[in-house]
């Protein structure tokens, strides 16, 4: 549902993300499921976990949008073509990281989608044709519109992470990753149709991910991480989701001195940026009601209860939402997550 255009890809693969996940074993990729989530962050770290080590991580995303009605969905649809909404959702991811080395990491990740109250409207393509030539129309027959509650298993992300600089100068680390097309992608609404793939639990087509990640301290006590990657979705059935850039900058500061007391308290801030290139459908060519860019500020609060645990609560607020044509925004995000060293 938000999506943007290829030639301003090289520009956007720049763009860059410096997260928290600070004295923490591992990572959580969060909200890389739907195109409906609105709105999905990149948080990775630099650093790789142990040789042999086994850690994983469970993490709830709910995203609220802007409230919009059956009816106003339809008005919208009239001045635009086609308008889609939802009132919010819910993403449970779990993510098994694997130490193959000391500076070689696994991530594998899947998960479930639910979302609610999915309204599709577009115009008639009598009212198409009238609205080219009468500025008003009877909104009762001017647009139609069909329901859903988008719900099932996302597509399966398998990630590889090579650390290629460690040390005083920081963590750096290469990412490249693929895409596994095992999510319900068949989803249909009221009407009967199917929901295009970008409003779909799963994708319905391959992907690849590339990209960095940067992390170190700043002070004993204090963290700074960055990272950015991207993500491109083959063409499958005629469509091709959007291409997709997860961004950002964030710091981190334990309040206790000692890195072996527990239970301890982190808190951090963050921004995020999220790009999302234009749908493209094989007869419609790009959609221009899809894509486009959202920054969230995101502070939070990770507990370490032990040196094998943590549990991490986020929320996230877009400060700055520039979609194309015209598409739902989103109102509130709130991350919470649980890891453990298997």
């Amino acid at each position: 549902m938000i999506s943007n255009n290829k030639s301003h890809m090289s520009s956007k693969v720049i763009q860059t993300l410096i997260y928290i996940l600070l004295f923490s074993p591992a990572f959580a990729f969060a909200n890389h499921g739907p195109g409906t989530s609105g709105g999905g962050t990149s948080t990775i770290s630099g650093e790789t976990i142990s040789c042999g080590e086994f850690v994983f991580s469970l993490s709830e995303t709910y995203t609220d949008y802007e409230n919009v009605s059956e009816e106003e969905a339809k008005e919208r649809a009239v001045q635009s073509g086609e308008f889609d909404s939802l009132r919010d959702a819910f993403i449970t991811t779990g993510t098994l990281s694997i130490g193959l080395t000391e500076d070689l990491q696994l991530d594998s990740q899947i998960g479930w989608y639910s979302g609610r109250d999915f309204i599709d409207a577009h115009a008639t393509h009598e009212e198409e044709h009238e609205r080219s030539r009468n500025s008003r129309h009877s909104e009762e027959n001017a647009a139609e519109a069909a329901t859903a509650n988008p719900e099932g298993l996302t597509d399966l992300y398998m990630r590889a992470k090579y650390r290629v600089l460690k040390g005083s100068p920081g963590n750096l680390a290469i990412l490249g990753g693929v895409i596994i097309p095992t999510g319900k992608d068949d989803v249909r609404l009221s009407d009967g149709e199917k929901l295009e793939p970008s409003s779909q639990p799963g994708g319905g087509s391959f992907g690849y991910q590339a990209g960095l990640a940067y992390s170190r301290f700043l002070t004993p006590q204090s963290s700074i991480d960055l990272s950015s990657i991207y993500t491109f979705r083959a063409m499958h059935d005629g469509f091709e989701i959007g291409d997709r850039v997860d961004s950002g900058i964030a710091l981190s500061y334990r309040l206790a001195e000692d890195i072996q007391k527990f239970p301890q308290v982190s808190l951090f801030t963050e921004i995020n940026h999220v790009w999302i290139g234009k749908d493209y459908e094989s007869e419609e060519k790009y959609n221009p009601n899809s894509g486009g860019d959202i920054i969230y500020a995101s502070p939070g609060v990770r507990l370490r209860m032990s040196e094998g645990s943590s549990i991490a609560l986020s929320p996230s607020w877009p400060i700055y939402q520039d979609l194309n044509g015209d598409q739902l925004e989103t109102d509130f995000r709130l991350n919470a997550q649980l890891t453990i060293d298997l």
